[in-house]
C-alpha cells in the first residue's frame, strides 16, 4: 500500500545504531519513487536497486532485498516531512536508522578526492606540549583517478610514485598502496572547502599535510 505521506523522494542517512554501536555508512542515501521502486548508494555510487512498500496505517516500511523480501522484515517508521526514523530487530539487536529529506545526494570523500591536488603545507604538532611546527613543502602533486589509481609527481612533473587508493565505506581513512613495493599508508582524510587535509599520528606527534585543488 502506497500513501501520499509515504517516504517519497531522496533521503540521506544521518546515523545507524546497532545496539550501542554506531555503524553509520559514509554518505548513504535512499531514493523512493512513486512506482514503488527503490535505489540507494553512497555518494555518487549507486549500489542497490529494489522495491518497497509503505503501510501508513501500521507505519511500517518493507524493502525487498533484490527480488526477495528483506529477511529481517519491516521497519517501524516514524515519518515527518523532513525526518524519518526506522527501527527493527536484526539478529536480536535493535537497529535504529535516522534519515533526513534532502535535495541532492550527499557527497562522499571519494567523490571529493578525485582529480588533481597540490601539497601546500606541512604541520607537525607535539601532542604532549601542544607545540606545532609548520614546514616548507615542495610543490608535490597528486592525481586521483576514478578507477582508484593515483600518481604523485614533483614540481617538474616527473612521476615519483604510482599506486592505488581506497577509502572505506564506514570511515574517513584514505589508504595509498604503492605499485613499486605495495607499501600501505593510512591517513585520516578531511575537507575544508577547497582544502584537503591528511592527518596521521606518529608516536607523540600529529602530522598534517594540506593540499589545494588544481583548477587547471
Amino acid at each position: 500500500m502506497f500513501a501520499q505521506n509515504g517516504p517519497l523522494g531522496l533521503w540521506a542517512v544521518n546515523e545507524v545504531m546497532v545496539g550501542d554501536r554506531n555503524v553509520t555508512p559514509t554518505a548513504k542515501w535512499f531514493l523512493f519513487q512513486k512506482d514503488g521502486s527503490l535505489t540507494s548508494g553512497n555518494g555518487n555510487i549507486e549500489n542497490f536497486s529494489s522495491f518497497y512498500q509503505y503501510d501508513a496505517t501500521k507505519k511500517e516500511l518493507t524493502q525487498s532485498n533484490g527480488s526477495e523480501p528483506d529477511p529481517y522484515g519491516s521497519f517501524k517508521t516514524e515519518l515527518t516531512k523532513s525526518h524519518m526514523t526506522w527501527e527493527r530487530l536484526e539478529d536480536g539487536m535493535k537497529v535504529i536508522v535516522q534519515l533526513t529529506k534532502v535535495d541532492k545526494k550527499p557527497k562522499a570523500p571519494w567523490d571529493l578526492l578525485q582529480g588533481g591536488w597540490t601539497e601546500v603545507g606541512f604541520e607537525k604538532t607535539n601532542l604532549e606540549t601542544g607545540v606545532g611546527v609548520i614546514a616548507d613543502v615542495e610543490s608535490t602533486k597528486y592525481f586521483f583517478m576514478w578507477d582508484r589509481a593515483y600518481r604523485r609527481t614533483n614540481e617538474f612533473g616527473k612521476i615519483m610514485e604510482t599506486g592505488i587508493w581506497h577509502i572505506g565505506g564506514h570511515s574517513n581513512e584514505i589508504w595509498t598502496i604503492t605499485n613499486s613495493d605495495n607499501t600501505k599508508t593510512i591517513w585520516e582524510l578531511t575537507f575544508d572547502g577547497e582544502t584537503m587535509i591528511w592527518s596521521q599520528q606518529r608516536g607523540n606527534e600529529l602530522i598534517k599535510v594540506y593540499f589545494e585543488r588544481d583548477n587547471d
